[in-house]
């Protein structure tokens, strides 16, 4: 696949993901600790000003309350990147719904389209248990696999880093060993607010997107 592509399949599954709102920045971004020192309302002014100023070897963290629209977030940074000519690699998460009612949780490989369900609703806490998802290893496995062949690209988008790795040791881990050793360009990677000091103190040159509630 060209570089800046996205397969049709990948392109329909991010453009028609849950849910549809467009989230809004409100928090911005701390403009001390920030090269972008202005508010954002869109990932489009977000990226453009990542750009725009030619940053490289960049981490952002993208965080925010359940329900901020986080995932969606993500999803429309990569459609704006590839818009843009730019090659993205990594992974979302989007919610799978039933109605109104949130029942699994797929993952999706940004550059293959590949989507397989990564969590149910869980009867009992136990060993992949976050909250109430039971998180299924097979897929998690598969998820690993996609981001250590991640190569060069210039958004790299992992959604999410969570309990599972910051704490215990498992789930994504080849993202962590990804960011530890900075092999990327610009990398977004969502983080749950409860995980933000421990991803923080982990990559202390991150910035910070924090996102407002969203009503979906």
């Amino acid at each position: 696949m060209a570089d800046g592509q996205l397969s049709l399949e990948s392109r329909v599954l991010l453009e028609t993901g849950k849910p549809p709102e467009i989230p809004i920045i409100r928090d911005g971004l701390e403009k001390e600790t920030m090269s972008v020192s202005h508010l954002f309302d869109s990932p489009d002014l977000l990226l453009a000003s990542f750009f725009s100023e030619k940053n490289s070897d960049c981490l952002v963290l993208i965080t925010g309350p359940s329900g901020s629209g986080k995932t969606t977030f993500c999803t429309r940074l990569a459609l704006l990147a590839v818009e843009a000519g730019l090659s993205v690699g990594g992974i979302l998460c989007p919610a799978v719904f039933e109605g109104r009612e949130k029942v699994g949780i797929d993952q999706l490989d940004i550059s293959s389209g590949e989507r397989r369900r990564l969590g149910i609703r869980a009867n009992d806490t136990g060993e992949s248990t976050v909250g109430c998802w039971h998180m299924d290893e097979a897929v998690i496995a598969r998820g690993n696999q996609i981001i250590s062949v991640i190569n060069d690209e210039d958004i790299i988008i992992i959604d999410e880093l969570g309990p599972l790795e910051l704490e215990e040791g498992s789930g994504y881990q080849q993202a962590l060993h990804l960011l530890d050793e900075g092999r990327y360009r610009t990398a977004f990677v969502v983080v749950r607010p409860a995980m933000l000091p421990i991803a923080q103190l982990r990559w202390p040159q991150a910035q910070v997107c924090s996102l407002g509630d969203v009503t979906q």
